[in-house]
């Protein structure tokens, strides 16, 4: 993709975040009901049966309970840390339960926690560069020793209170890897990055749709049942998912 391309890529983007995802906005196809751009009939969501939506739990409370019950609500799990040193200590203690001195995470400067690495590494772990050569005879090797790793650690850009969602903005020291490719990922989110839903983040944080090379929002462990309609989790992803809720 060029510059060029990749730009008018970005302001499409950006003007359907401002126009159509907000309450009152009114992008260019905005329908209730009728025919999409391919003239296949529409129905708004809420009339499809099983996908109208529901209450989020703990309607109410602060961000901060919200974000916990919803994200219990789907299996993850919520720690609680008021400093750096207390958050490694976490991440620690993870590690040991799982039996590895490396972890597959982001540099300090992509998380916005100086001093995180040397925590970490004062507890006698270790944090693995997911950097990968583009060498063909090298890249297998490497792939194959980072698959191996069973715990990642990212920061993160946004909390979601509504939904129990983190969002990440990955690029230059913020692998995918981290967040995809190990069983276990650990996030890091400052308190203060928490907002109620995803409409407030847009509104508040637009420039996080062109922060990096992609923009995910992360609801608990990966899980899946297209087999059999039976629920698995770590399929596609991790299997647990674990917020380290740090004061500001």
């Amino acid at each position: 993709m060029t510059p060029a391309n990749r730009q008018r890529m970005r302001d499409v983007i950006g003007r359907a975040v401002r126009t159509g995802l907000f309450p009152g906005g009114a992008g260019p196809h905005a329908h209730s009901h009728g025919t999409n751009d391919s003239g296949v009939d529409t129905l708004p969501t809420a009339a499809i049966p099983g996908t109208a939506s529901v209450a989020p739990p703990a309607a109410g409370l602060p961000p901060r309970e919200r974000f916990r019950a919803a994200l219990e609500a789907v299996a993850g799990v919520v720690h609680e840390a008021s400093s750096i040193e207390q958050a490694a200590f976490i991440v620690a203690g993870l590690a040991e339960r799982l039996g590895t001195r490396a972890i597959l995470g982001w540099t300090d400067e992509a998380m916005a926690l100086p001093g995180m690495t040397a925590a970490l590494e004062a507890r006698g772990l270790s944090v693995v560069d997911p950097e990968i050569p583009q060498d063909g005879d090298a890249r297998a090797p490497r792939l194959a020793e980072l698959a191996a790793l069973p715990l990642g650690l990212t920061g993160a850009d946004a909390g979601l209170a509504e939904t129990g969602s983190i969002v990440l903005a990955t690029g230059a020291g913020r692998s995918r890897m981290a967040s995809l490719l190990v069983p276990v990922h650990v996030a890091v989110l400052r308190v203060d990055r928490l907002v109620d839903s995803v409409s407030m983040l847009l509104a508040t944080r637009g420039d996080l749709v062109a922060a990096g090379s992609n923009l995910v929002a992360i609801t608990g462990p990966s899980r899946t049942a297209d087999i059999e309609h039976t629920l698995s989790r770590g399929v596609h992803g991790p299997g647990e998912v674990h917020v380290i809720l740090l004061e500001a």
